[in-house]
């Protein structure tokens, strides 16, 4: 059969996501009356200007990631970093989540998280050139002395929900500092493609990109399933790597691989960075590379 392959526009994301959660949901059944939902938390000055921040998102299978924690150079050392934490992971057991997940460089700060009980996971050395990338983990769902830092001046400081415009400002805002701390190559560029059959249906999508770094990132790969097991995906990928690294990309990430999917990366040259047990419950989920 002849297939053609063309880029994605921008409806066909929202549809790939929602057959790989059909997928996902399939093997691990969402928690009864639970949504995904992202929350946003905010710290402001006597004058309401943003100061700290964090971004929590919380997903139906009863696990949450911290996505963004920030705090003000001016403000740093007062304790309002683990007051964030400390908010995020009431709120993620209030949603009775059993594990919080984060990520963080080395030019971060995962000395903090680690006197917050978090575990390193996994590590993507040289990335950013000349630093790392760690993933690590806590278990909510068990007891453990909770970190109260000896300097704690947050008490002075309200932590209140926030909005888009706010997670859009704390976003932006940690974004400059991790450029500060490593120069970023440029602009991310996507790499989406799909692939229609003779009669113009979909039967396969990847979404991937390179990023400011020069990182080649895996979102989502897709294959209708009577298309499956033929190489397509596979096709799919090697096409995207070839144009990564004719824009300079050095390696490739694919974030929260679960079990299910990790066996079609590693038949495509990929590695464990990263392994996280018992997420979601009774199964694994990856952190996984492939150096160009």
């Amino acid at each position: 059969m002849k297939y053609e392959t063309v880029p994605c526009v921008e409806e066909d994301e929202d549809l790939i996501e929602e057959k790989l959660d059909a997928i996902n949901d399939s093997i691990v059944h969402p928690e009864e009356d639970t949504e995904d939902k992202y929350l946003v938390f905010k710290i402001t000055d006597a004058d309401g200007n943003i100061i700290a921040g964090c971004l929590v998102y919380i997903s139906n299978w009863k696990m949450a990631n911290l996505d963004v924690l920030w705090v003000d150079e001016k403000h740093r050392g007062k304790g309002l970093g683990s007051a964030l934490i400390r908010a995020a992971e009431k709120a993620a057991r209030e949603s009775a989540c059993h594990t919080m997940i984060l990520g963080t460089f080395s030019f971060q700060a995962r000395p903090l998280y680690e006197k917050h009980g978090y575990t390193l996971c996994g590590t993507v050395r040289d990335f950013p050139r000349g630093h790392a990338n760690y993933t690590l983990l806590k278990r909510l769902d068990q007891p453990g002395q909770e970190y109260a830092p000896s300097r704690d001046l947050s008490g002075e400081f309200e932590i209140k929900d926030g909005n888009e415009e706010d997670a859009e400002f704390i976003s932006t805002r940690l974004g400059e500092y991790n450029s500060s701390q490593a120069t970023r190559a440029g602009q991310y560029t996507p790499l989406n493609k799909k692939l229609l059959d003779g009669d113009g249906n979909l039967i396969a999508a990847i979404f991937a990109g390179v990023g400011t770094w020069n990182q080649f990132e895996v979102d989502m790969i897709w294959v209708d399933e009577p298309y499956r097991g033929q190489g397509i995906g596979s096709e799919l990928l090697a096409g995207a790597e070839r144009e990564a690294r004719e824009l300079g990309g050095y390696f490739a990430l694919a974030w929260g691989v679960f079990d299910w999917q990790s066996g079609f990366f590693r038949k495509n040259g990929y590695t464990a960075a990263g392994t996280l047990e018992d997420c979601p419950t009774g199964h694994f989920m990856y952190v996984l590379e492939k150096r160009f």
